[in-house]
């Protein structure tokens, strides 16, 4: 058995990779904060729960990110633009629109930063505890 057949560390991958995704996401928006008509846009939640129900089948690091989408036109498939940040949905607020037709919030992004470094900590400690678990049980008589 291996590391990589272990799903709580491929869960807290998976959560780490959402987690660096979606800052990319967030950067994004807040470089965006004064462009005219520019959209907000945000990572649909990755389901930390529903990958752990799933034990019994293997996680594919490369899945598992499921992106929500108002406009799939708008989007078209699944890098945004050629920067190869994976696609995202339109923030829909429609009292936090500018006359410029910009819907970036910079506290709201903020916000959503800080919880998405906090959610990055927490999937972090997850695995490097595992790691601890695994080579204290290795070390066992």
């Amino acid at each position: 058995m291996t590391t990589q057949d272990l799903t709580m560390l491929q869960a807290a991958i998976m959560k780490m990779k959402w987690t660096e995704d979606r800052q990319r996401v967030l950067s994004r928006n807040i470089a965006n904060a004064d462009t005219p008509g520019y959209k907000a846009r945000d990572l649909s939640p990755l389901d930390f729960k529903g990958l752990l129900k799933n034990s019994s089948s293997a996680l594919s690091l490369s899945g598992g990110i499921t992106l929500a989408t108002d406009n799939p036109q708008d989007i078209g498939g699944t890098t945004g633009g050629t920067s190869g940040l994976p696609a995202s949905h339109v923030e829909q607020h429609p009292y936090s629109v500018s006359p410029s037709g910009n819907s970036v919030v910079l506290a709201e992004q903020m916000l959503k930063m800080n919880e998405t470094y906090e959610q990055h900590r927490l999937a972090t400690a997850i695995y490097q505890k595992s790691i601890d678990m695994l080579k204290a049980a290795q070390k066992a008589p």
